[in-house]
């Protein structure tokens, strides 16, 4: 699914499906930021896959434009959790 457009809202994504979509990265909206919104009451699991959560994709839109538009948004610096990933797996390939 990963890079796929996805136009069905009803469709049920993990939160790492969700953000390969292309208007959630532009926005750096991660999987850590999904599990936050979670956590926080803006999203409800609808199921799972394996042990993976699974979110509707409308509500993960609806989520991360009233996130957005709400003043409180900090994502233009992006994911600190992502970026030590990223970079924890750059020194694992290097050794």
């Amino acid at each position: 699914m990963s890079g796929e457009v996805i136009v069905n809202l009803d469709a049920l994504v993990t939160a790492r499906e969700a953000q390969d979509y292309r208007a959630l990265r532009a926005h750096h909206v991660c999987r850590h930021l999904i599990g936050m919104w979670r956590h926080a009451g803006r999203l409800t699991v609808q199921g799972k896959r394996g042990r993976s959560p699974l979110y509707r994709f409308g509500d993960i839109l609806r989520a991360e434009r009233d996130t957005r538009v709400s003043g409180s948004s900090h994502r233009a610096e992006g994911c600190r959790s992502c970026d030590r990933a990223s970079e924890r797996s750059e020194l694992d390939h290097a050794a």
